[in-house]
């Protein structure tokens, strides 16, 4: 169903909101065609700069002209963040030549315990292609709140690493402009996700 938003909505399982105040900007014609929920209008963001599976430092600027998938998880996530990524590979898989101008990225929540080469292999299980983005402290809760992101460390025992994150489980897409366009919340048929990415290229020919 067509969903249009004008707040940050649909945490999975915390509520919070950015508090970032991006400008804004006219929202697309093909809007109406979005079966995720759209942020009416896109959000602005401000850019980043993480460190990246690829050696180098991913910049969101780098990526302009294609869409991005971008999902803030764990890797010692034991269901949701490996039912969406199982999930975006299908994604990229039924996209064919278009996966070509499209970037998974995930960004993890629990720098503690995920470093750049465990992500990387966690990443490369689902596809190759995909990034693992790594960042700490300030760097990392100044990503999260462009996204409205939350996170919150439940423990489980006396044993410091053993814990769970409760965590936002949204797959957010950012347009080829660089604009926070849509939200997919956890459980999104992954053909929605196929349906707005093909409608937003036929309208984007030049990304």
């Amino acid at each position: 169903m067509k969903q249009f938003v004008f707040v940050l909505l649909g945490l999975l399982l915390l509520a919070g909101c950015s508090g970032a105040t991006p400008a804004a900007t006219p929202t697309p014609d093909y809007a109406d065609e979005l079966m995720g929920a759209v942020y009416d209008p896109p959000r602005e963001l401000q850019e980043f700069n993480l460190d990246s599976t690829t050696g180098a430092a991913f910049e969101l600027s780098a990526y302009s002209g294609d869409v991005i998938l971008l999902y803030f998880g764990y890797r010692s996530c034991p269901d949701f963040c490996p039912t969406t990524f199982a999930e975006l590979r299908r994604v990229m898989n039924d996209l064919g030549d278009l996966a070509e101008k499209v970037q998974v990225v995930f960004v993890t929540i629990d720098p503690d315990r995920d470093t750049l080469d465990l992500l990387g292999l966690y990443t490369a299980a689902f596809n190759p292609d995909f990034i693992g983005l790594r960042g700490e402290g300030d760097t990392l809760q100044a990503v999260m709140d462009q996204f409205g992101v939350v996170a919150e460390k439940q423990v489980l025992g006396d044993d410091p690493q053993a814990y769970l994150m409760d965590h936002t489980a949204s797959v957010f897409l950012i347009d080829p402009q660089g604009r926070l366009l849509s939200q997919y919340l956890y459980g999104t048929n992954y053909r929605d996700i196929v349906h707005d990415i093909q409608v937003l290229l036929g309208a984007n020919p030049q990304a």
